[in-house]
């Protein structure tokens, strides 16, 4: 923890505002839209526990999410049982929608939203152009205050449908579908789309459209773990692994391509968030909200509160005094494997490892993956020859007591700057 004792100290609480768009939100900590936020009851529940805001459960038009899937009732659509299997970090899960249809959720809107004090932001899907336009009229008509564009869920029963399964891929759809709902509404509205490294173009269009924000999203496919003892699937199915670490670092990249357009549109990103300083990462990248739903299955949205005091008293200390100052912070800290690469030849020698015998625990494993033979463990003392290390590092993260660490990093930037 980055705070230490200090975290005992009255902390004043800094300034957590943050503009989405049109939207002020009080702080960047979103409720996304998930299994939290499946219907009007569970959204009532949230308000209570002091987030920026809350996304609803994605939702079509009754007669569009039929096509998709059937209902089992009058006005409602099923979901799967037996859909949450902790991985550790993470959570395996069988995803499904809302049960209720967009038609529901408005009336939700209109006779429940006055009373909700957090900004809720209705979530829409659809199989046509059509559907997007009218379900974001329909919340429009209800009251709601803002929308949010679902494009590209890869559930297996959308991806037959172009217009929501994989959409958020193809630039086109992304900026017909966007294009027509920004002609059609005037309320603050976004888009969320999944990154994909090979073409970023679709993330550019909501800004060049005039949308409020974007979200950016990483869903990983996944399989069931296996109960060894049974020889069973751990649940029965699965579709998306939510909430692991692996999320965050993808986002990250996706923040890198969109850095210049953080400047002029708020960027809300959403996976991987495990505790504050994963929230103060993503703003550091370019974010300017973070949406979470695993980690508040894990330890309840009553953390919300210690995650915005733990934000706080850090942005105090560092002297960031709004979320908007502290946005972006490492991007000009940043350089490029190609520039890191050129470095080598300088920094052979000087970035190097370094050992503080007090927490050697003598297990040797520094030893064992060193490739260049530069560790070497003697009568349990660790012996380095420096003139041998390469920097690459391996053996400081196979360390399990953090007795190892390199030295001179800063050279590598130095060099590259100048």
């Amino acid at each position: 923890m980055l705070l230490g004792e200090k975290c005992q100290k009255e902390v004043n609480v800094t300034d957590l505002k943050v503009r989405m768009g049109r939207l002020e939100l009080e702080n960047p900590i979103i409720i996304s839209s998930g299994h939290l936020t499946r219907t009007g009851k569970d959204i009532k529940k949230c308000d209570r526990y002091g987030g920026g805001a809350i996304v609803m459960k994605s939702s079509f038009l009754e007669k569009e999410y039929e096509k998709v899937v059937r209902p089992y009732a009058p006005g409602l659509f099923p979901d799967a049982r037996a859909k949450f299997y902790s991985t550790g970090d993470g959570y395996l899960c069988i995803c499904g929608l809302s049960p209720l249809p967009v038609e529901a959720w408005a009336k939700w809107f209109k006779d429940s939203i006055k009373d909700i004090k957090t900004t809720v932001i209705a979530s829409i899907m659809a199989v046509s152009v059509e559907g997007y336009i009218k379900a974001a009229r329909m919340f429009q008509e209800a009251g709601a205050e803002a929308v949010e564009i679902l494009l590209g869920c890869p559930l297996p029963y959308l991806l037959p449908h172009p217009y929501v399964g994989g959409a958020s891929f193809n630039p086109e759809i992304v900026r017909e579908v966007l294009s027509e709902v920004r002609k059609a509404v005037d309320l603050p509205l976004g888009a969320k789309l999944g990154f994909n490294p090979l073409d970023t173009s679709p993330l550019e269009i909501p800004g060049q459209l005039g949308l409020d924000w974007l979200t950016i999203a990483s869903a990983f496919p996944a399989a069931p773990g296996i109960n060894l003892d049974k020889i069973e699937p751990e649940i029965p199915s699965s579709v998306f692994l939510t909430g692991s670490k692996v999320a965050k670092h993808a986002n990250f990249v996706a923040l890198l391509n969109l850095q210049n357009q953080s400047k002029d549109m708020h960027i809300s990103a959403t996976g991987g968030v495990q505790n504050w300083e994963d929230i103060v990462e993503y703003i550091m990248y370019g974010a300017g909200s973070v949406q979470i739903q695993t980690l508040f299955y894990r330890k309840g949205m009553g953390i919300i509160e210690k995650l915005k005091k733990d934000m706080s008293y850090y942005m105090d200390i560092k002297e960031f005094g709004s979320i908007e100052e502290m946005k972006g912070a490492i991007l000009t800290r940043l350089i490029s494997f190609d520039e890191v690469i050129s470095t080598y030849k300088e920094t052979r020698g000087k970035i190097v490892v370094s050992f503080d015998q007090e927490k050697c625990t003598d297990c040797g494993l520094c030893e064992e993956v060193c490739n260049w033979e530069a560790i070497r463990m003697v009568d349990g003392v660790i012996e380095i020859a420096k003139d041998r290390c390469e920097g690459c590092a391996v053996c400081v993260c196979s360390c399990p007591s953090g007795a190892l660490g390199l030295e001179n990093m800063e050279s590598i930037r130095k060099i590259v700057r100048g």
